[in-house]
């Protein structure tokens, strides 16, 4: 955390992530991937507060993300920065998401519901919220 002097809700979930998954956070602004874990190697990490995207909750993601990473961790937080779910993919699931929604400017929405129960989905929030005790 000392390398940010304000977190944000993007760089709070990266810094989450890498956490619960032993890894650590390797993002800036250089279109790389935002976490290497030793578990799950490279992990782009998506992060929304919840009614900030319409009345429709979802993930988006462009063929560019899922170019550069094994793992896609999306995390939804309330508007207090409490924590409303964390849901990882891995990289075969979420271009099969991708391919269903994609638009032809390259972006795919992809629902809150699909996102977090497809097949291959591995809810990770209880590990979250365990960093997230440890972090107060």
């Amino acid at each position: 955390m000392a390398r940010y002097d304000k977190i944000s809700h993007e760089i709070l979930a990266e810094i989450l992530v890498a956490i619960a998954t032993g890894g650590e956070v390797i993002g800036g602004n250089n279109r790389g991937s935002d976490v290497r874990s030793p578990q799950f190697g490279l992990i782009e990490v998506k992060s929304r507060i919840l009614g900030t995207d319409g009345p429709y909750p979802r993930v988006s993601l462009k063929q560019h993300n899922l170019d550069k990473a094994q793992w896609f961790a999306a995390i939804r937080w309330d508007r207090n920065y409490t924590l409303y779910d964390a849901v990882m993919l891995p990289k075969l699931v979420a271009q099969g998401l991708y391919e269903k929604k994609r638009q032809s400017s390259g972006l795919a929405h992809i629902s809150w519901a699909d996102w977090s129960s497809v097949a291959g989905a591995k809810n990770i929030r209880a590990e979250c919220e365990s960093v997230m005790q440890g972090l107060c």
